[in-house]
């Protein structure tokens, strides 16, 4: 049982060193990609549309997630280690899966206040570089 806890303690550990450490975006970020996949699977089974290459297919998109987010913390290290490419893309990221969120529960017919879609995608922008320069 002991080499159980440790293993589970190095994959803990080795994970968060991974993703930059364990701060509210990396937490939001996990939140979001799994109430994402959640909020399919459930739209799926609402649809009448259950498919389990789509949910592999989910899956490995949520792993590659993981990836990009790894890979900005190597980024960010080489470039004196802020933290701020990490914290752009894990923003980007929930907001992406915010609006996919969303979306999923719209065809389930749920209703979704227009100002919540607005606010996900107004930090999509911000954090895409897209926002269009407003000031003239």
């Amino acid at each position: 049982m002991e080499y159980i806890k440790v293993f589970f303690s190095w994959l803990l550990t080795g994970f968060l060193y991974l993703m930059g450490g364990l701060d509210i975006a990396l937490i939001a970020f996990l939140i979001a990609i799994v109430l994402d996949y959640l909020t399919g699977i459930a739209k799926a089974f609402y649809l009448g549309k259950v498919s389990s290459k789509q949910g592999l297919k989910g899956l490995i998109k949520k792993f590659e997630y993981l990836v990009v987010v790894a890979l900005c913390v190597v980024v960010d290290k080489l470039l004196g280690d802020t933290g701020m490419i990490r914290t752009m893309i894990l923003y980007y990221f929930v907001a992406n899966e915010g609006i996919s969120i969303l979306e999923n529960c719209a065809k389930m017919n749920v209703p979704i206040p227009k100002w919540l879609i607005d606010k996900l995608e107004q930090l999509k922008d911000e954090n895409d570089g897209t926002k269009e320069d407003t000031q003239g």
